[in-house]
């Protein structure tokens, strides 16, 4: 699946520091984006990250991407 619109966010809109957990942050997906793409709670999303992007699809049960 390929989206046709490039969408750009502020890291401090999307990271969020995890308190007394300096090597990890939380990411959070923003609704329009999980609306979108179909995510719902409980889905397992595979996310990689190349050339300061990331990249995110959602897993299928089945192993299917």
């Amino acid at each position: 699946y390929s989206m046709s619109k490039i969408i750009t966010y502020k890291v401090e809109d999307i990271f969020q520091d995890i308190e007394g957990d300096p090597d990890n942050v939380n990411m959070n997906i923003p609704p329009e984006i999980s609306e979108r793409m179909g995510w719902t709670e409980g889905d397992i999303l595979k996310i990689t990250v190349e050339d300061g992007q990331i990249s995110i699809i959602k897993k299928e049960p089945d192993g299917e991407e």
